[in-house]
């Protein structure tokens, strides 16, 4: 599909940028090769992304919703690589602003801390730009694109919810919901948003797993979840996990259990996944895992590029108030504009997918 020959464009532009990013700007006015291989004169402007690794598909995914969106909007698009690495992603920052005279930078932090002072820096020299996924404390840039974590495990919860009220009338059973790792603000906002829907509902009881975010984590901790049922004379009856490798986990268990069953089937357990991982919507496919809460991996960056594109390079503030409808294709097709202690900021909806929107091509897991 088109999506798969965009995405080789952009892991081929990983590669090329990584090596870029070391060198000084050439000469303007000459051409170069931009990320899908087209000749295009750097008059056009290049806007810069900043990724925190190019082996995790997301990633690639991530860089490759910033590269067309730049594209999409007349400019060129190069793509630093950190390689999970803060000190790298720091130092390649630090050259982008010092020495590449970018037209605008779009970065994902390793370290919301340690990114700042060349996020200041970038600001000092007029350099616009935006942070995306994770956000960058004390730097003020002109617009974050963040994800609504919170909102995720609402989502979440009220398909739990819906679940167990589909399977016995109303909302009750045992539901065990893995944790992911407490330092995580992203962790702990999707179990915040999760338990704020369960406590409406005392009659669901709800077993936490905390920190259990690893897949062996996930195995033995749903594993003894479900012997402590059994004990009780009970059974669990749905599994929610924070993220799709915790999925993983969480099937084994349920598979050396005996209670790895398609819906429909006697003795199937609920399972809802967060993210949108290729492996985990063939799952939902098959009816295994009935429903993956989505991040918009390609909207994150593509909204971000097209938003310094619209304001900040055409003079314009970003707003605190009102909506933006982008130009590209994403999950989200209106996102609204808020303001954060971060300065402008947009936080994307998470999107529920069942068996009948699995085959989505926007959901970046069916790249691959």
């Amino acid at each position: 599909m088109q999506r798969i020959k965009k995405l080789i464009a952009a892991t081929a532009g990983l590669a090329l940028a990584a090596s870029l990013a070391a060198c000084s700007n050439g000469d303007k006015g000459t051409e170069s090769s931009n990320s899908d291989g087209k000749s295009t004169s750097e008059d056009a402007g290049t806007i810069w992304y900043s990724t925190k690794n190019s082996k995790e598909l997301v990633h690639v995914a991530m860089a490759d919703g910033v590269v067309n969106a730049a594209k999409l909007m007349g400019y060129n698009a190069d793509v630093t690589v950190a390689e999970s690495d803060a000190a790298k992603q720091n130092e390649q920052m630090v050259n982008l602003v010092e020495n590449m005279n970018p037209t605008a930078i779009v970065v994902n932090p390793y370290d919301s801390d340690s990114i700042s002072d060349v996020l200041n820096r970038a600001t000092e020299k007029g350099i616009p730009y935006a942070v995306i996924d994770n956000q960058a404390n004390n730097a003020k840039p002109d617009v974050s694109v963040l994800f609504d974590s919170i909102e995720s495990g609402k989502v979440a919860g009220q398909a739990a919810v819906d679940l167990l009220t589909e399977k016995y009338g109303e909302p009750k059973g045992v539901v065990v919901n893995i944790e992911g790792d407490p330092v995580a603000q992203v962790a702990r906002d999707r179990a915040e948003g999760f338990y704020q829907v369960m406590e409406e509902y005392p009659n669901i009881e709800v077993v936490k797993l905390a920190d259990s975010q690893a897949p062996e984590k996930a195995t033995s901790g749903v594993s003894n979840a479900i012997a402590d049922a059994k004990a009780n004379g009970k059974t669990v009856d749905l599994v929610n996990s924070p993220t799709d490798p915790a999925t993983l986990g969480a099937i084994e268990a349920l598979k050396t259990n005996d209670m790895w069953k398609p819906a429909g089937e006697d003795g199937h357990v609920f399972v809802i996944s967060h993210d949108g991982m290729g492996e985990i919507l063939d799952y939902v496919r098959d009816g295994y895992v009935d429903a993956e809460v989505v991040i918009d991996i390609y909207g994150v960056g593509g909204i971000a590029t097209e938003i310094l594109a619209e304001y900040s390079l055409k003079g314009t503030a970003v707003p605190t108030s009102g909506t933006f409808t982008p130009k590209g294709e994403y999950l989200n097709t209106e996102v609204t504009f808020t303001e954060t202690e971060f300065g402008p900021t947009v936080f994307l909806a998470p999107i529920l997918v069942k068996k009948d929107g699995a085959d989505n091509p926007l959901i970046w897991g069916n790249a691959g």
